[in-house]
C-alpha cells in the first residue's frame, strides 16, 4: 500500500484495484444500514458535475416513482470537489426509503459514497455518514485546516 494515500495500492503492471468498500452500520427502524464506497481511478470528467451526472442519470432515467430531493454541488471554498444526490423512493410494499449519494474528487480519484435510509434515519445515520466521509476525505463537509 502506498504510504501517501490510503486508497492507492502498488500493483504489478496491468492490474488495477477496483475495491468496493462496504461499511456495515447499525440496524435501526427495521433497516440494516451500510455505507458503500467505490473508487474511480481513471478520472475522465471535466468536473464534479459530470462525474455525478454519469452516476445519477441512469437512476433518474430508469426509476419510476422517485422524488429527487437534492442534486447539487456542495464544494466548500478550498475543499474537495463534492456533489450530493438524494432521492426518495416508495417501492411496492409502501415503505419509504431515502437514498443518498456523495461524489467527491480528491487526489485524482473519484469517490462515490452511497447509503439507504428511512425517514427517521436519514437525519441520524445520515449525519454519521457525513462524519465517516469527512474522516476519510477531510475537506468535504468541513472547511479544510489551513497550514
Amino acid at each position: 500500500m502506498s504510504n501517501n494515500n490510503p486508497f492507492m495500492f502498488d500493483l504489478p503492471k496491468g492490474w488495477m484495484d477496483q475495491t468496493v468498500y462496504v461499511f456495515q452500520g447499525p440496524k435501526e427502524a427495521d433497516l440494516d444500514h451500510g455505507l458503500m464506497l467505490t473508487l474511480d481511478r481513471k478520472w475522465r470528467f471535466n468536473d464534479i458535475a459530470d462525474f455525478a451526472a454519469e452516476k445519477t442519470l441512469p437512476i433518474i432515467e430508469t426509476m419510476d416513482n422517485i422524488d429527487i430531493l437534492k442534486n447539487e454541488e456542495i464544494t466548500l471554498p478550498n475543499g474537495n470537489s463534492a456533489w450530493e444526490f438524494v432521492y426518495k423512493s416508495v417501492p411496492a410494499d409502501g415503505m419509504i426509503f431515502f437514498y443518498k449519494y456523495v461524489f467527491v474528487y480528491k487526489d485524482k480519484i473519484g469517490f462515490t459514497f452511497s447509503g439507504k435510509f428511512t425517514k427517521q434515519t436519514i437525519k441520524t445515520i445520515g449525519a454519521q455518514m457525513k462524519q465517516i466521509i469527512e474522516n476519510l476525505l477531510p475537506g468535504t463537509y468541513e472547511p479544510p485546516d489551513e497550514d
